[in-house]
């Protein structure tokens, strides 16, 4: 359904995350490293890249370096949120939201974090804990969305946007976390 690409700050590529949708509407996520094979040669290879791990977005956010960071779960998540949130650089950590402890933090050092969970109790969990990370990291502030009660379970920014929802009204949200 989707390739998502990791980069650094030079937009050398790193890896990639194969998104697939499954039939029974659940999805997967394959993520792929260049690597050592078993017989030792060079290829790309069905695994995660080794920790800490990039963040998603870590290219754009060395184009901006004086911008916001929005940090959301999931690559989907992260562009789409690129597209809402233009003032901000949206990343994400690889791995979904039990593995923000694997990523490097460090790049939002001396930045100015907003987290927007998803609107479930995993998402609010990953939104405290790359909270703390960031702040860890040196980032100069890191605070959360308050989510609006009109939402549903599980929604995130990438979801259609309830029609009790404007568009101006996310971007106060960000504004006022």
């Amino acid at each position: 359904a989707a390739t998502y690409r990791y980069r650094n700050a030079s937009n050398d590529l790193l890896g990639y995350v194969l998104r697939i949708d499954e039939p029974n509407g659940g999805k997967s996520f394959i993520p792929l490293a260049y690597g050592y094979d078993e017989n030792g040669r060079t290829s790309w290879l069905a695994r995660a890249l080794p920790a800490p791990r990039p963040l998603y977005g870590l290219d754009r956010l060395a184009q901006r370096p004086n911008a916001p960071v929005l940090i959301v779960e999931g690559e989907k998540t992260a562009n789409a949120a690129t597209r809402l949130f233009p003032n901000y650089v949206a990343v994400t950590s690889s791995g979904g939201a039990k593995s923000a402890a694997r990523t490097d933090w460090k790049p939002l050092a001396g930045r100015k974090v907003v987290i927007w969970p998803d609107n479930d109790a995993v998402g609010k969990a990953y939104a405290r804990e790359a909270a703390k990370l960031a702040l860890a990291a040196g980032a100069r502030s890191a605070s959360i969305v308050r989510l609006p009660e009109v939402l549903p379970d599980g929604w995130d920014v990438a979801d259609e946007r309830p029609a009790a929802l404007p568009l101006e009204r996310l971007a106060e949200l960000v504004a006022t976390a």
